[in-house]
């Protein structure tokens, strides 16, 4: 079971740092056994003050493996991991573990052997420190920093790398291949989260202990990054095996859940009565809570080609949803409004928002009803009701294995937020009276039972 700790805010420098919440899990790492069918044998836990693991292993066993790193479990817009560098130099020190990903979301991580009860402070203050320097960073400057990391690896003992040409981009070289890569805009996003400091900064140890809601102090120290920030503990387990093989088990200990950065305003000529701290102007949501980073680029890409005043709107909107109990779920690239029939906690999508595009996808609001025994003809009145808010729209159920799944069009292309937002009112009226209704079916579908 989680635990979260109660949220902490903070003003500039301790109240206007970032406002944190740690996603604490409170369970041990089990014995983990291999089973064969000579029968299950259990695994030794390696003990973080084990001298014959050291810090260079554990670092190349990450970078190698980026699947060890949970990438969901953190903040899934920095998925899929593209390995970049290690020990990437920058103007405070080097990266231990520079990667990237398709989009241009920046991930950079410090390995620690914890033996020094002191490390945990020591390494969040360094990987700030890295992160700070970063953000002064054109995507020029990122390149240059992999071409000479590649020069240095390349002329030194160990020869690892092969160089690249000084004409050569050592990024796009990585990520181009990837399915639907554009390359304008990945640059683009590079250069954004470079200047504004979204990176997802992760301490990978093997033996992080407690004491984890103490580092807040520390991560008040950078109020002017948008970064996120998670710890991530790695179990190490041996086989006993002739061939000395190790299992490694990855759990995601902390992670911070909202953030919210000062803006930092220098004029020149600079004296320190010339620096100002303002907190940024946060868009009503109509109380809900501010929006993870993974909604945060969804909400830039759907303000791409639908523009800021929607985006502006649909926030407002999801902040209204969340007093009715609906929760805003980012699923790979939509964000789906989910709601949990009490008592059961069946869920229930009412949409799904396409970021590119803001398209608005109801396909699903029936399967759940077919899952649950509720009447699905309560969700089709739903989307009926939706879909009247648009003058144009009409309701296609197409069908696959006899089953419906229905989707809105208006003018022969899909409904988009851009069509609802005018209606919000109206459209939030209509899930309140479809969640009314399934909660009776819910009631319904128990007495028959």
């Amino acid at each position: 079971m989680d635990a979260r700790l109660s949220q902490r805010r903070f003003k500039v420098s301790r109240e206007e740092a970032p406002a944190l919440r740690f996603a604490m899990h409170t369970r041990q790492f089990c014995t983990p056994h291999l089973v064969n069918s000579q029968g299950a044998t259990p695994l030794e836990r390696v003990v973080f003050d084990d001298r014959s693991i050291r810090e260079g292993w554990f670092q190349s066993l990450l970078f190698k493996n980026p699947s060890l790193i949970p990438i969901d479990e953190i903040e899934e817009v920095f998925g899929p991991l593209v390995p970049v560098a290690r020990e990437l130099p920058t103007e405070a020190g080097p990266v231990d573990l520079v990667y990237i990903n398709p989009r241009g979301y920046i991930t950079l991580v410090e390995t620690k052997l914890f033996r020094n009860p002191e490390a945990r402070r020591v390494v969040v203050a360094q990987i700030l420190d890295y992160a700070t320097a970063m953000s002064g960073w054109t995507y020029q400057d990122l390149c240059g920093a992999v071409r000479l990391k590649r020069r240095m690896d390349h002329e030194g003992p160990s020869r690892q790398s092969t160089p690249i040409a000084a004409d050569d981009d050592p990024i796009l070289l990585l990520v181009r291949d990837h399915p639907d890569f554009d390359e304008a805009r990945f640059i683009d996003a590079v250069t954004k989260n470079l200047s504004q400091g979204r990176f997802l900064l992760l301490v990978a140890g093997d033996g992080i202990q407690h004491g984890v809601e103490q580092l807040a102090d520390t991560l008040a120290a950078a109020p002017a990054l948008g970064f996120t920030f998670a710890l991530l503990e790695i179990a190490l387990f041996r086989t006993g095996a002739a061939d000395d093989a190790t299992v490694a088990q990855p759990r995601v200990l902390a992670r911070t859940r909202e953030i919210v950065r000062a803006v930092v305003e220098l004029r020149a000529p600079l004296t320190p009565k010339d620096v100002s701290v303002r907190l940024p102007e946060v868009v009503s949501d109509g109380g809900a809570k501010r929006r993870r980073l993974t909604e945060e680029a969804m909400f830039e890409t759907i303000a791409e080609s639908l523009g800021a005043p929607v985006v502006k709107q649909f926030r407002g909107f999801l902040g209204e949803c969340d007093k009715i109990g609906i929760e805003p779920e980012a699923l790979g690239t939509s964000l789906s409004l989910i709601w949990y029939e009490p008592n059961t906690s069946r869920r229930f999508s009412f949409a799904s928002v396409y970021a590119e595009g803001g398209v608005v996808d109801m396909r699903f609001v029936l399967h759940n009803y077919r899952k649950s025994g509720i009447n699905q003809q309560i969700g089709m009145e739903y989307v009926n009701a939706v879909a009247s808010l648009v003058p144009g729209a009409t309701v296609r159920e197409n069908f696959r294995q006899g089953k419906a799944w229905p989707r809105v069009f208006v003018d022969q292309r899909e409904m988009t937020l851009a069509d609802l937002m005018p209606k919000s009112s109206e459209w939030l009226q209509s899930l309140a009276t479809v969640i009314a209704k399934t909660e009776e079916g819910a009631a319904t579908r128990g007495n028959d039972a």
